[in-house]
């Protein structure tokens, strides 16, 4: 398969050459929740994307170093693919592109594909649009069937794989309730009435969580109505 070049001395342009083709980042945006093998890329979460498509991206990745063929731990013939040091190095543009994308998803995507791992891209997304924490503490999220938490330290804030030892605040919603309260179409208030989104916790450390992840806590109508008046 012939891929077209840019043919330009700069390095947006090298770059675009490798990863700028359709389903390239997404192939990239699923490795980085962990290694996969090819079956699960084509059927779970690159739904769309052609065998040969996939097979040639995957391909080319590989060739260029962006991603590594491995075993799979007892099975003799399984083989799952995994990013490099190369592609490890794009999580801040998947991240940035992410942040970006909150405020650009559109209605129309929201009868679209969700998955449980997406959330952790989404509050990694998130933090990095809020302030930095003033306090030590962490907030566990339980999206769907993922674990993992926001550690917060020394002024920084991370998602980790997994659960903290002493979570102040512990969430859990599904995948969907999750992505559309991240990108401002779902009131908090309105997904704990409708029961789809439960937290536990002080509501200090609520404040906290809400402030990183700057959302604020209100109903889907109280956001609309804030948003007009900013308008007007």
């Amino acid at each position: 398969m012939g891929t077209k070049r840019y043919a330009q001395m700069c390095a947006v342009a090298a770059a675009l050459d490798l990863v700028g083709e359709r389903w390239t980042l997404l192939i990239i945006r699923d490795l980085m929740t962990g290694p996969k093998r090819y079956n699960q890329l084509l059927e779970e979460t690159l739904v769309g994307i052609g065998p040969n498509l996939l097979a040639a991206r995957l391909q080319m990745l590989t060739e260029h170093g962006v991603i590594q063929r491995e075993s799979v731990s007892g099975d003799g013939r399984g083989v799952q693919y995994r990013l490099t040091a190369s592609g490890e190095a794009l999580r801040p543009v998947i991240i940035g592109l992410a942040s970006w994308g909150l405020s650009h998803i559109s209605s129309y995507e929201q009868d679209g594909l969700v998955r449980s791992e997406w959330g952790r891209l989404a509050l990694e997304a998130m933090i990095t649009i809020g302030p930095p924490p003033d306090v030590d503490e962490s907030y566990e999220f339980r999206i769907g069937d993922e674990v993992f938490h926001v550690l917060c330290e020394n002024r920084t804030a991370r998602v980790v794989d997994g659960s903290p030892d002493d979570p102040a605040l512990v969430v859990t919603a599904d995948p969907e309730t999750f992505i559309r309260i991240g990108t401002e179409q779902l009131g908090i208030l309105d997904a704990m009435l409708s029961g789809n989104l439960t937290v536990s916790g002080d509501s200090t450390s609520l404040s906290r969580c809400l402030r990183l992840l700057d959302l604020e806590l209100n109903s889907t109508a109280q956001a609309a109505s804030e948003a007009h008046a900013d308008v007007s």
